[in-house]
């Protein structure tokens, strides 16, 4: 199930419905990023909202975050270093929530006053 799309991203429900699956397109990417063509990120959806809650956080934090997720994590730290596809990523990401939330898939939970998840 396609949860959401844009230009360079994309989200993708699993076929098993447990994770999130995230690429990038593959014609969409320059020269310079053509490496980031075998780039899959495949996030639990029992870790999503870990995930979510830290979508605006610095890209060094997300970056990790997105790191214990990835196939090859070598270009992780390459897509967050890029302006584009890191403001491209988070709305992806809040998208994909969204379409997650609506279809009962997932639910996000508020952050408790000593910062821990509900």
């Amino acid at each position: 199930m396609l949860l959401s799309q844009g230009r360079y991203w994309r989200a993708v429900l699993g076929k098993e419905a447990s994770a999130v699956q995230l690429a990038l397109h593959k014609e969409t990417l320059s020269a310079e990023q053509s490496e980031l063509r075998d780039l899959r990120i495949e996030v639990p959806l029992s870790r999503w909202n870990t995930l979510i809650k830290n979508v605006d956080s610095d890209r060094k934090l997300l970056g990790g975050i997105l790191l214990d997720f990835a196939s090859h994590k070598e270009y992780v730290s390459t897509a967050i270093a890029s302006d584009r596809l890191l403001c491209e990523l988070r709305w992806i990401l809040l998208e994909a929530t969204a379409a997650l939330v609506e279809a009962e898939v997932v639910q996000v939970l508020p952050r408790r006053s000593d910062g821990e998840s509900a």
